[in-house]
């Protein structure tokens, strides 16, 4: 059941006038996890030590991208979630498409899909189904890295630090995957898998050729697609081979900085049928 009311405190550090970011992660640092909140109407039990999480316990979580799904999802619309992370775009699209629309999500992380599924149960959220599995190029398995450090989760199939946790997890191939096949057309798919994303559209092909998925987000991080063997210019060819047409893009942030230090370049393009 989604709402309008947010808790107090999260009420009063979003209306901070300055530190509003320090004073959040403050509160996780004294009371850790599950600290009651508000993210897009619905009810959410967040870590705040964890910066994905405090964005969006601030309400400041990608304003430009989300102004991208504002314009793009209506009532009705299918919209998928490919690495969905702590829910946002999932809960934001829950809204969006409404009761008559259809929102499947995949985050294979279980610190991350139980957030999913505890706002889903909470919340009574209908229209939204995950899968605790990531997208690939084949329906099958993989390992899924998991960070050890508290301030960001970013789990990723390509190996990056060797004190990441290793565990098995299902993998979907969005052709295969039986729920889409009586779905004609899916508005939007987002994905942000951390330099998976050349497999994952390798799983879709068939639903891209087919002209089902009108819209795709995605993420391009040149560090995490450099462990995959590919680069932006890469991947963005294989987009326009496809039939696809940048429709808007993320200003394109140049050498920052990854965790041993590593510098990588960081953008998300919103690509349209043509």
């Amino acid at each position: 059941m989604s709402s309008k009311r947010l808790p107090l405190h999260q009420a009063v550090i979003q209306n901070l006038p300055f530190k509003r970011s320090a004073a959040a992660r403050a509160l996780g640092l004294l009371f850790g996890p599950g600290i009651a909140a508000q993210v897009n109407h619905f009810p959410m039990k967040l870590d705040l030590r964890e910066s994905i999480q405090r964005l969006m316990f601030l309400d400041m979580y990608e304003p430009e991208q989300t102004a991208w799904f504002k314009q793009c999802l209506r009532s009705g619309d299918t919209f998928i979630d490919v690495g969905a992370s702590f829910g946002y775009y999932t809960t934001l699209a829950s809204t969006l498409v409404g009761p008559s629309g259809r929102v499947f999500a995949f985050e294979p992380s279980p610190l991350a899909s139980g957030v999913i599924e505890k706002t889903i149960v909470d919340a009574a959220i209908e229209n939204v189904t995950l899968s605790k599995a990531a997208v690939g190029r084949r329906t099958g398995s993989a390992v899924l890295f998991l960070p050890t450090t508290q301030h960001l989760h970013s789990p990723s199939i390509l190996q990056s630090d060797p004190e990441f946790t290793p565990l098995k997890i299902p993998v979907v191939a969005l052709d295969q995957f039986e729920p889409l096949e009586n779905v004609p057309r899916t508005r939007l798919v987002k994905m942000d898998v951390e330099g998976y994303e050349p497999d994952v559209l390798d799983g879709m092909e068939n639903l891209i050729k087919a002209g089902r998925v009108e819209n795709i987000i995605c993420e391009f991080n040149s560090g995490w697609l450099h462990r995959n063997s590919t680069t932006p210019k890469q991947l963005l060819e294989r987009f326009m081979d496809l039939g696809y047409r940048i429709r808007m893009q993320t200003r394109l942030q140049e050498n920052l900085k990854g965790h041993h230090g590593e510098l990588f370049n960081l953008q998300d393009i919103w690509f349209s049928f043509s």
